[in-house]
């Protein structure tokens, strides 16, 4: 997963006549057109409020390597002439092993199945496997298709005295099922993607909100603050806030409309 946020050089494009910037959107159209239309993954392209950036193009892909292409395509037309890097992120989606367990042991009570039985380590190898497989649909994915976006990296806590890895994981795991209860009540609002970083870039997750109304961003982000995995244990980095924009829309869009 990429997050490839530029500035637009406005005044350069500005030189150009309108048949020449006419020329530069429709190629940067049809890029964006054969970028989304792969069959494991998927491009969405964004304007950014506020003054981080302009445009960020959201790469979904298998390999770092169809990654390191589609940046490379993206040099190779000429709309990159007239885009100023402004910030980037490299991560894999990833669904937490927390709630992996945390729905395995659900069903395995519904079962009957106590951690005393014989039968538990094998039963809770098999569910967790069955839950995993149901995963999948978040893990290769699109683009969630709502209009509004806000992305942020971030980190667990590490201090002298508040670390989050220094936790047992049974308090850890407990912790996030309280995090992810929170996340539940919005869910008919608001699609989340998580994506790991460690080893590939300066922070630890990001994480991006897909919704149609950008005031839930701020309901959701701010209730989940006071829960203990985040007042305690949470560093956020910047928000990016955008508006999904068609292949149709890139003409107004470097017109500045």
């Amino acid at each position: 997963m990429l997050h490839d946020i530029y500035n637009v050089d406005w005044a350069a494009l500005r030189r150009l006549s309108s048949d020449a910037r006419a020329s530069i959107a429709d190629e940067a159209a049809a890029w964006l057109e054969s970028s989304a239309a792969v069959t494991r993954g998927d491009t969405a392209a964004y304007s950014i409020l506020t003054q981080k950036g302009d445009v960020m193009f959201l790469h979904y892909r298998e390999t770092p390597d169809e990654l390191s292409a589609i940046e490379r395509a993206l040099t190779q037309i000429r709309v990159s002439d007239y885009l100023l890097p402004a910030y980037s992120y490299l991560s894999v989606i990833e669904v937490s092993l927390y709630e992996v367990m945390a729905i395995a042991m659900k069903r395995l009570a519904e079962r009957g199945i106590s951690p005393k039985s014989s039968e538990f380590e094998q039963a809770k190898g098999e569910e967790i496997a069955r839950q995993r497989k149901h995963m999948d649909d978040r893990l290769y994915r699109d683009v969630p298709a709502q209009k509004y976006v806000s992305f942020y990296p971030m980190n667990k806590r590490r201090g002298d005295q508040t670390n989050w890895y220094a936790l047992p994981l049974d308090e850890r795991r407990a912790m996030m099922r309280g995090h992810g209860t929170i996340g539940h009540k919005y869910h008919q609002f608001v699609t989340q993607v998580i994506s790991g970083s460690v080893g590939l870039d300066d922070w630890e997750w990001g994480v991006d909100l897909h919704a149609d109304d950008t005031l839930i961003f701020k309901k959701l982000v701010y209730e989940m603050r006071f829960d203990p995995a985040s007042a305690l244990y949470a560093e956020f980095g910047p928000f990016y806030t955008g508006i999904r924009r068609s292949a149709g829309e890139i003409g107004a869009l470097l017109a500045g409309r």
